[in-house]
């Protein structure tokens, strides 16, 4: 029988091999150069460099991202520029490692952080306006119909989507400041479009984009500017929630610059007054607040979040071009199923050297009942305008 110190002997000359990448330096790192790998080869493909995704990966992070190498080069299909193949399409780069691009691109959001009660889409759903009521029946009696008025929905998944353009200069640079740079392009180009449609008034195009939360709502004006009014605006906010018995669980969103106005608030002894509460949200007289770049300033919303209904996401797709001639314009004209000219900002990336990202998402919501939001507009609590 061997002997332990021989056999420790023996195992101190081995060396173990690390079969899992390291932490990513950054949320969705893994994807993101998933990605840029093969934007990357599509660009020298069309340059006549024949470069496939994995000998680039390899070449730029073969030492600190062999794993990550070895799922790109298992997932890579022949060459070409068809739709499907990883010349120009890139949704299925990675898959592994979507996750964590997923993750960071719902924290972006308040769409994706506020915990809206998810359903299915496609189907038919009966959601109670009001509230019901209850009754005492004697035996052989007949039992009283509540009076409640009800909504049918029906959530299609539809489709949010936008161009994110960026030189080829940064897709072709290996610096983790470039790989950063494009993943924000990515994100915050499809993360806007969410929330500023979510969180707006503007009303819905069948079979194109659903309502703002804020639509056909009638806005609350605040009172003043100080501690006093604030309470008083809240309590107006809360009013329909407490007519309808309906104020569990609801929560406030409000831009950054309101809810550090508000956590910068003093009482009456020169204490802070809401010691929870900062840009980045917090807790406000009990309630969670959320806070977000793309909310109107000087709105103040209250809503119910499992009064507002959203479809299961199917994640996102990238696709890219380096050749297309496009629409700069946030409210292109051009269209496929009826042709119409173009406006007259159109940009060649061929002429330009620039890389544009065409993302993809498909979603959906819908309020279960009328009352489930309420907003006041044109706030600015503690003098300034947020």
């Amino acid at each position: 029988m061997q002997r332990l110190s021989d056999l420790t002997s023996e195992l101190s000359g081995m060396s173990y091999a690390k079969h899992c990448d390291p932490d990513d330096a950054y949320p969705g790192q893994s994807y993101i150069r998933g990605v840029i790998a093969r934007a990357a080869s599509y660009i020298a493909m069309r340059e006549g460099n024949f470069t496939n995704p994995a000998d680039i990966a390899k070449k730029r992070w073969g030492k600190t991202h062999p794993h990550l190498v070895n799922v790109i080069k298992s997932g890579v299909a022949g060459g070409g520029t068809g739709s499907g193949e990883w010349g120009a399409e890139l949704a299925s780069s990675n898959t592994r490692y979507t996750g964590d691009f997923i993750d960071f691109l719902y924290a972006m959001t308040i769409f994706d952080r506020l915990p809206l009660r998810e359903v299915p889409a496609n189907i038919h759903i009966k959601g109670q306006d009001g509230a019901s009521t209850g009754f005492w029946v004697g035996e052989s009696k007949g039992i009283p119909v509540t009076n409640v008025g009800f909504s049918d929905i029906e959530l299609k998944p539809l489709k949010a989507a936008t161009i994110a353009v960026c030189s080829k200069e940064m897709i072709l640079d290996g610096s983790l400041a470039a790989e950063i740079w494009v993943r924000d392009s990515i994100a915050q180009a499809i993360s806007q479009r969410v929330d500023t449609t979510f969180l707006g008034a503007g009303a819905g195009v069948d079979g194109v984009s659903p309502a703002g939360i804020l639509n056909g709502l009638s806005a609350l004006s605040p009172s003043g500017t100080d501690q006093a009014a604030l309470h008083n605006d809240l309590l107006a906010l809360y009013a329909q929630f407490l007519a309808a018995k309906n104020v569990s669980g609801l929560v406030q969103i409000m831009t950054p610059s309101m809810a550090k106005a508000v956590g910068l608030m003093r009482d009456a002894l020169n204490n802070p007054a809401y010691p929870g509460l900062g840009a980045e949200g917090g807790k406000l007289l009990g309630d969670t607040v959320y806070t977000g770049d793309n909310v109107t300033p000087g709105n103040w919303i209250l809503l119910k979040p499992s009064d507002i209904w959203k479809i299961g996401d199917t994640g996102i797709e990238i696709s890219m071009s380096d050749s297309a001639t496009i629409e700069q314009d946030s409210a292109p004209q051009g269209a496929g199923d009826t042709p119409t000219a173009a406006s007259a900002t159109l940009m060649s990336l061929w002429q330009t050297e620039q890389v544009g990202f065409k993302v993809v998402r498909r979603i959906n919501y819908g309020k279960r009942r009328s009352t489930a939001v309420a907003y006041l507009a044109d706030a600015e609590y503690g003098g300034v305008v947020s």
